[in-house]
């Protein structure tokens, strides 16, 4: 049932005119952002002229508020509030505020807990799979830095006995 209401927001969303702040066309420092007509008499606030935004606009109200995806947002600001969201019902949403190491954390934390996160940013997912290929890196250097290792080791000791044998013969 919710999907059909969020499928109905959407077109109901595409439908609505964008309803503009009076004269916002003849002052830039007024902005696009809808204000109420106040004035006595305002030809708008009557309704002889345009449009006024009216109930009929809104969205159906059990929708009202969702993300597309149907979750309620819950705004995260630290580790420890992805504990206390459900993960069937409600999505993550990361504070703008936080930065990107704790922003990493968070992130990897849903993921254990499979909890959705709407704003993951472009910039941690890239210092995410950043981190991973210096981890891989890092581990197939070492196990190569071993293995190179180990084999000069070995040729020292056969070197040692080489000319510990080489001194044995020339004694006799």
């Amino acid at each position: 049932m919710i999907k059909r209401l969020l499928e109905l927001r959407k077109k109901m969303k595409l439908k609505k005119p964008s309803f503009v702040r009076q004269d916002a066309h003849k002052h830039l420092k007024l902005g696009t952002a809808w204000r109420a007509r106040k004035g006595r008499h305002n030809k708008y606030r009557i309704r002889k002229k345009g449009s006024n935004p009216s109930p009929s606009y809104g969205s159906p109200s059990i929708v009202r508020g969702l993300h597309a995806s149907g979750r309620k947002e819950v705004m995260v600001y630290k580790l420890s509030d992805i504990d206390s969201i459900d993960k069937d019902t409600e999505a993550a949403r990361i504070s703008a505020s936080v930065g990107l190491k704790k922003r990493i954390y968070i992130i990897k934390h849903a993921e254990k807990q499979k909890i959705r996160v709407l704003n993951p940013g472009v910039h941690t997912l890239k210092a995410i799979r950043d981190e991973s290929r210096k981890k891989s890196v890092k581990a197939s250097a070492k196990k190569q830095d071993a293995k190179k290792e180990d084999i000069p080791v070995k040729k020292k000791a056969v070197a040692k006995d080489a000319k510990s044998k080489d001194k044995s013969k020339a004694k006799k």
